[in-house]
């Protein structure tokens, strides 16, 4: 019994303590922060999906309203470049579009509107464009140039066509649904290829514009091709060439791999015959120039070779000069000079042969005017030189003229051999005099083909 009595005694005082004695009001206390705004009944976009898409594509996307009441006539816009080619409302507050996004669409963050009955809703940088190309390149990103690039291709759903010709022993591999395009000024070629990455040189015009440019890879059959751009993808730097005079030597110096250095050279006159030539300080320099005509296109290009010689008009020429071994950090010297044609026509049949003075005898820039033209020399033998042979090398001018030499006895028709054309050029030995007098070389153009026209000759007795 006397535990009890503790035990309502002890509840009653928590009872007390914990309701307190009953008082008089307290004052107010400050005001709390405001709560959000709840959501606004007015008509919004509320999503875009999928959110971004590749440039010259299509796409299907959803555009999802909140407390729209959207029906046929409600119209998309995804701003410029982007057309809507076919449209389904799929509810009040969904609406299904196609679009076609144009190559030349920018890439980026871009509004999507619907209106409808003259009211418009915008969901604000909503959407955005990606370039499906992306390309590095090595070398001078500048006008006048040639570029070793690669390309990536970010959307999966399409891979290169990798249709090939050629066995790559006998014939080059040829990527026959792979090309390589670009803004103005801007081409180039496809060297290799997987099913998302490619290898490709790029060339730059002279002119191109300075500044980004595009960089596209087509792929798949003719009439069928997938445009796949590197959008903005090239910065091309403005250049001037330097000029070159004739008989003059000017120094550059290679510092990168795949570097290019650009000069330009104005003739004396129309139909003059040039040559350029650069002198490296590295013995593993591979030297070579593009030769490019007055309109600085390389789509136009007159020549790449080592050392190019080539008959001109009176218009200005660019040289490009590019070591394709990507050899860097080192000098050249070039020079270009205008050569007088050793040649006096006309000397196409044997009772017109051009006659030669001096033993030996080293005659520059004779010329294949077509692929019948023929050029005959004379020269005298003596007693002395009778047991000897006559050896007659042909050398580029141009490294596409492909000669054919033949040595003729004085009666203009008895062989005395004829070169076995294995090559562009001939170095060609007779077969042994038998009697003085005179003695014909006939320099042909070689069945193969008619593609070069400039040559030089050499000719000894030995």
């Amino acid at each position: 019994m006397r535990m009890s009595r503790v035990g309502l005694l002890s509840l009653s005082l928590v009872t007390l303590f914990a309701l307190g004695c009953a008082g008089e009001t307290g004052p107010a206390g400050p005001a709390g922060q405001p709560g959000e705004e709840g959501p606004s009944a007015d008509p919004s976009i509320s999503a875009i999906t999928p959110s971004k898409a590749f440039v010259s594509r299509r796409a299907e996307v959803t555009v999802s309203g909140f407390n729209t009441t959207w029906t046929d006539a409600a119209t998309l816009d995804f701003g410029p470049d982007i057309t809507v080619v076919e449209k389904k409302i799929a509810s009040p507050t969904g609406i299904v579009a196609v679009i076609e996004i144009s190559e030349k669409a920018a890439v980026g963050a871009r509004d999507v509107n619907v209106t409808e009955g003259g009211s418009t809703v915008t969901y604000k940088g909503a959407f955005s464009l990606d370039a499906p190309l992306e390309v590095s390149f090595e070398g001078t990103q500048a006008q006048g140039s040639i570029l070793i690039a690669s390309a990536k291709q970010k959307d999966l759903s399409t891979p290169f066509d990798l249709t090939t010709t050629g066995d790559g022993l006998f014939e080059p591999i040829v990527y026959t649904n792979l090309a390589v395009s670009g803004s103005e000024g801007v081409f180039g070629s496809v060297e290799d290829a997987q099913l998302y990455g490619a290898s490709m040189i790029v060339f730059t015009d002279v002119k191109a514009a300075a500044g980004a440019a595009d960089v596209a890879i087509a792929s798949g059959p003719q009439g069928e091709e997938i445009l796949s751009p590197a959008t903005g993808g090239l910065q091309i730097a403005a250049r001037e060439p330097v000029a070159l005079t004739a008989g003059m030597s000017i120094s550059g110096t290679v510092d990168q791999p795949f570097a290019t250095l650009l000069y330009s050279y104005t003739p004396s006159g129309p139909g003059k015959i040039i040559s350029v030539e650069a002198l490296a300080d590295s013995a593993d320099a591979a030297t070579g120039f593009a030769v490019l005509p007055a309109s600085g296109k390389f789509s136009e290009l007159l020549a790449f070779e080592t050392a190019p010689t080539l008959e001109v008009g009176a218009e200005p020429v660019y040289f490009v000069y590019w070591d394709n071994s990507g050899t860097a950090g080192y000098n050249i010297d070039v020079t270009v000079k205008e050569i007088v044609p050793a040649e006096t026509e006309p000397n196409n049949v044997c009772g017109e042969a051009q006659a030669v003075t001096a033993l030996p005898a080293t005659l520059d820039a004779f010329k294949m005017a077509d692929k019948d033209d023929q050029d005959w020399l004379v020269i005298d033998v003596v007693e002395a030189d009778v047991g000897k042979v006559i050896h007659v090398v042909t050398s580029p001018g141009e490294a596409q003229t492909d000669t054919v030499v033949e040595v003729v006895g004085s009666d203009c028709t008895t062989s005395l051999g004829v070169s076995e054309d294995s090559n562009y050029h001939e170095d060609f030995t007779s077969e042994p005099i038998t009697a003085p007098g005179k003695y014909f070389i006939k320099i042909s153009n070689s069945t193969y083909g008619y593609s070069g026209a400039l040559y030089n000759v050499a000719i000894t007795l030995e």
